[in-house]
């Protein structure tokens, strides 16, 4: 029988860890933490590691096995977690991977490139290039070093401009020829699922942990962590800027707020690259039974879920969700994304069972990110199916449409 490794993904405060143990009891499954923080003894309140209770209901890996002061790189997690893997594997067909960290989390599933150093004087002689010519010089400049990748990479990203034009300069060969022609074979198959939430209930809900954590002694934790503050688990969001007030450089509400502040914006990144990975199954935070439906499709039926978002004009951008088998597309959901809702314009499920066009609908419904979906029958059809989703009618139309599923409202 395969192997199978849930990955569970998120933004900071969205209920990994309680999804993970639910499906750890469910699947008598152990549970790998990829948070690259919650690794060290020193860091616990901070880094919202799990309870000593919640470790008693599921068995947990990479969870204060270390000092702080030994970081453990991307790579040699991947090294650790893969031969922790294969023992595992021999008594148990599933594992689940609780993410934090997008790179520990790929290092694992995917493998990393091995990318040749860059010495402080390259990385300078790129960051002054930006600075003097801005993204037009940055883009100049990859082009001639490595037309290939500068074919293939996000164009407006500088971040990503600058890494590939300093390894190309470090190392007089292109970035492209460090990249791997292939993924790595892995003793699993990964199931990606991403906890889902409307963006304000999830920044409500990290306030309110930052307010916990506080009554819970992350000052004091802080301040005995001032020792390592130079550790790259330490150079983070909850404990930089209790770093400053206690250097005297803030007082202490302005620290909190900070953190409250940083940590939406850290839960906005998140989301952003959730979105642009594209093959993670959104569920509504909590919804064991969503992720174990799609854990069934993926098993028994070989479907997975990609997601390609398109900026079509201001405040408007289409979406299109697809169940994917051996990278041929079996079905798949259009809508048109505005600023306050979403618009369900086609849904082509011919051939899928029930279980398949349901986790195909969601799937939609919760990347969407909108409090209200509409849909227009006469023009997607499957009017029954729809009702029997969550969809209700509305009673007088809007933009056309007849139906509509509201977020707070509709369960699985």
């Amino acid at each position: 029988m395969p192997k199978y490794l849930l990955v569970i993904g998120g933004p900071t405060a969205s209920g990994k860890t309680a999804l993970a143990i639910e499906l750890s009891r469910q699947l008598s499954a152990p549970v790998l933490s990829a948070d690259s923080r919650q690794f060290y003894r020193e860091l616990r309140i901070g880094v919202a590691r799990p309870t000593e209770e919640e470790l008693t209901l599921a068995p947990h890996h990479f969870i204060a096995d270390r000092s702080v002061a030994e970081p453990l790189s991307a790579g040699a997690f991947a090294r650790e977690a893969l031969a922790l893997l294969e023992q595992l594997y021999r008594e148990h067909d599933y594992a689940i991977l609780v993410g934090g960290s997008g790179l520990y989390v790929r290092a694992l599933t995917e493998g990393l490139d091995e990318f040749p150093p860059v010495s402080d004087e390259i990385k300078l002689e790129v960051e002054e290039l930006f600075a003097h010519e801005g993204l037009a010089g940055l883009q100049s400049a990859l082009a001639e070093a490595d037309p290939d990748y500068y074919a293939e990479v996000d164009q407006r990203n500088p971040a990503r401009l600058q890494r590939a034009l300093a390894v190309c300069r470090a190392s007089g060969r292109p970035y492209s020829s460090f990249r791997q022609a292939a993924a790595p074979v892995r003793p699993f198959i990964p199931v990606y699922v991403q906890l889902s939430w409307l963006r304000e209930d999830l920044y409500a809900r990290i306030d309110a942990r930052v307010g916990r954590m506080m009554g819970e002694g992350l000052l004091e934790e802080a301040r005995s962590a001032l020792s390592f503050r130079d550790q790259p688990a330490l150079q983070t969001v909850g404990y930089q800027e209790l770093f400053d007030y206690l250097d005297g450089k803030t007082d202490l509400p302005t620290a909190v707020e900070l953190i409250k502040r940083n940590s939406r914006r850290y839960a906005k990144r998140q989301l952003t690259w959730h979105r642009r990975d594209g093959y993670w199954k959104h569920v509504r935070a909590g919804d064991l039974r969503a992720a174990m439906a799609y854990l069934q499709l993926v098993r028994e039926q070989g479907l997975t879920c990609t997601g390609e978002i398109h900026l079509a004009a201001k405040n408007k951008s289409s979406l299109r969700v697809s169940l994917v088998k051996d990278k041929n597309m079996m079905a798949h959901a259009d809508l048109e994304v505005r600023a306050t809702f979403a618009l369900l314009t086609r849904f082509r499920t011919e051939g899928l069972d029930h279980l398949a066009r349901a986790v195909l609908l969601h799937q939609a419904l919760h990347l969407a990110e909108r409090p209200v979906v509409y849909a227009d029958t006469e023009t997607v059809g499957q009017r029954d199916f729809l009702l029997s989703q969550g969809f209700r009618e509305l009673p007088e139309p809007v933009e056309e449409a007849e139906l509509v599923w509201e977020w707070r409202q509709a369960s699985w």
